[in-house]
């Protein structure tokens, strides 16, 4: 099986910055917990408050389709239009074979 590798974009609401924060302090000992979860991190771009990137690595495809199944990933897919600029945009990584 092939490790899966994600970069996800997200932009929050002005203000709203403490919530995308607290989702992810709530969420990262969930996910972290969950068989295949190998990476969950979340970054803040220096420029701009509002925008983050969260860094997945799972196990395998299955691992990742588990998690977006999960009960706290669904109730947290549910709250993130409230404070979340719009859908986070989410990049599939392959590696580079050289």
């Amino acid at each position: 099986m092939e490790e899966v590798k994600l970069i996800v974009m997200i932009e929050v609401m002005p203000g709203k910055r403490d919530t995308q924060l607290n989702a992810y302090k709530r969420l990262k000992p969930l996910v972290e917990a969950e068989s295949g979860c190998l990476k969950y991190e979340l970054f803040c771009d220096a420029a701009d408050e509002n925008k983050f990137i969260l860094i997945e690595k799972w196990s395998s495809q299955a691992a990742l389709d588990a998690h977006d199944l999960s009960e706290h990933m669904v109730a947290a897919d549910a709250l993130n239009p409230t404070f979340r600029a719009g859908p986070a945009k989410v990049i599939k990584m392959a590696s580079v074979k050289a």
